[in-house]
Parts: structure tokens; sequence; C-alpha cells
């Protein structure tokens, strides 16, 4: 008896057996190995799209981040702008309001001489 007869494996009867079963098993793995390796195809693709669709909102974001802050900009310029005004405004009160004071001051100069000479026009005028 050789020792592979002595093996159980090669045994006639059960040894066949044994090798269709580790077959069928193999191609089952097999098998499981494709679909597996069809899933992860499929997954690199996904990720693949996903990536890029990524990309895609990082670009649109940073488009619409560049109009905001440059939006910003021109408000804030527009704010220094206003500020400037402001100030000059503010400046240029006080000489007008001395100015209105002088001018209503001359006014009620002029209407108290209007007044006065009324009175003495009238006082001379026919009963």
């Amino acid at each position: 008896m050789s020792a592979a007869e002595g093996c159980p494996r090669y045994r006639r009867g059960g040894g066949g057996e044994a090798v269709l079963r580790a077959r069928e098993e193999a191609a089952g793995y097999r098998r499981l190995l494709r679909a597996r390796a069809a899933e992860v195809e499929a997954l690199r693709g996904a990720v693949g799209a996903l990536h890029r669709r990524l990309e895609g909102l990082r670009d649109r974001r940073s488009g619409e981040v560049a109009k905001y802050q440059e939006r910003v900009a021109e408000l804030e310029r527009e704010i220094s702008e206003a500020e400037a005004e402001m100030l000059r405004c503010l400046r240029e009160y006080p000489a007008l309001l001395r100015l209105r004071m002088a001018l209503e001051a001359e006014i009620a100069a002029y209407r108290e001489m209007l007044e006065g000479e009324e009175l003495r026009l009238g006082g001379l005028g026919p009963p």
C-alpha cells in the first residue's frame, strides 16, 4: 500500500466526492470573488463620480464666495463714502447754523425798521 492509498483523501469512493466538493467550493469562492471585484469597481466609479461632484461644488462655492467678498468690499466702500459725507456735513453744519442765525437777526432788524417806518408814515398820513 502506497502513502497515497493510505491517505483518506485519495481513497476511491469518498475521495472523489471530497475533490468535487472542494472544486465546487473553490468555484463558489471564485464567483464570490468576481462579484466582490465587480462591487469594488462599481464603488470606485461611484467614488470617482462623488469626487467630481465635490470638485464641482467646491468650484461653485469658490465662485460664490468670491462674489460675496466682492459685494462686501463694495458695501464697505459705500459705507466709507457715506461716513466721509456725514463728516463733511457735520463740519458744515455749525457754519450753516451761524449763517442762519445771522440771517434771522438781519431779517428781525429789517422787520423792526419796516414797522418803525410804517408807524412814522402812518402818523403823517390823513386821519
